[in-house]
C-alpha cells in the first residue's frame, strides 16, 4: 500500500505480482490455493494481477503491463476449465478485464458476452447471493478499487432486483476500461478501501490537511488523496 501510497508504480507492480503468485499458492489472505473447489483463491490472484498491470502501465513499462494482463488471461481460461455454472461464467468476466487491460477491446467483449450467456444459463435462484462466490467477489472488489476516489458500490454494480448478474455484466462492459483509462489519466492508483474513519485529529494529511483516514493492509492513508499519514505524539 506504501508503494501506492508514493506512486513508485514499478514497485507497486511488483508487489501486486508477488502478492498473486502467493495467493494462487494459498499463502495469502484466508490461505486458500487456487484449486481449493469451492473457496478459490483464483479470482484475487487474475485481480491482482490486473492490478499490477495497471501498475506496471503507470510506472510506462508496458511489455511488463501486458504480460500481466497475458498472465491474468491465462489464469482466468484454465481456471474455467475446472469451474461450471456461474463460477465458470465468472472466469469469462474476469477473462474480459485482462482482455480490456490489454487493450484487447473486441476479445474483451467476446468474454464479457460470454460471462452474460453463462449467468443466463446458470439460472441461479439468488443471483444477488451468487455474487459473493470467492470469484465475482473478487470482481467485485477490483471494480470498487479501479473506482476510488468516487467509490462505486454493490448497488450500482449489481442493482437491488432479481437481475444482478445481468446488470453486473453490463456495467463492467461499459465500465471497466473507462475506469482503466481513468486511473492512468490520473496517474494514479488509489488503495483499496479498508476501514474508514472521518474527522480523526490524531491524524492530519501532510499533503491536504484532511482528518479523514483510510486503515488498509497496516497502512494508515489519507481518504482524500492516499497520502501516508502519521499519528501526532
Amino acid at each position: 500500500m506504501r508503494a501506492t501510497a508514493t506512486e513508485n508504480w514499478q514497485t507497486a507492480g511488483e508487489q501486486y505480482t508477488l502478492a498473486a503468485y502467493g495467493t494462487l499458492a494459498g499463502h495469502e489472505g484466508f490461505r486458500r490455493e487456487a484449486f481449493d473447489g469451492e473457496r478459490t483463491s483464483a479470482g484475487t490472484a487474475v485481480c491482482h494481477l490486473v492490478r499490477a498491470g495497471l501498475c506496471y502501465r503507470l510506472a510506462g513499462v508496458e511489455a511488463a503491463a501486458r504480460n500481466r494482463a497475458m498472465q491474468g488471461a491465462l489464469l482466468a481460461v484454465d481456471q474455467k476449465r475446472v469451474r461450471d455454472g456461474v463460477d465458470a461464467a465468472a472466469c469469462d468476466e474476469l477473462l474480459g478485464h485482462c482482455r480490456t487491460l490489454a487493450s484487447e477491446a473486441e476479445r474483451a467483449t467476446e468474454a464479457y458476452d460470454r460471462a452474460a450467456a453463462g449467468y443466463a444459463a446458470a439460472d441461479v435462484d439468488d443471483p444477488a447471493g451468487a455474487t459473493t462466490r470467492p470469484l465475482l467477489q473478487a470482481g467485485t472488489d477490483l471494480v470498487t478499487h479501479l473506482s476510488r476516489p468516487d467509490d462505486v458500490g454493490w448497488d450500482d454494480i449489481h442493482g437491488t432486483g432479481g437481475d444482478a448478474l445481468q446488470r453486473r455484466v453490463r456495467f463492467v462492459r461499459s465500465r471497466v476500461r473507462e475506469l482503466l483509462a481513468a486511473r492512468v489519466e490520473a496517474r494514479k492508483l488509489y488503495a483499496p478501501r479498508g476501514s474508514t474513519e472521518y474527522g480523526v485529529d490524531r491524524f492530519t494529511c501532510p499533503d491536504c490537511g484532511s482528518h479523514d483516514v483510510n486503515y488498509v493492509a497496516e497502512t494508515v492513508l489519507c481518504l482524500r488523496c492516499n497520502a501516508v499519514v502519521e499519528e501526532r505524539s
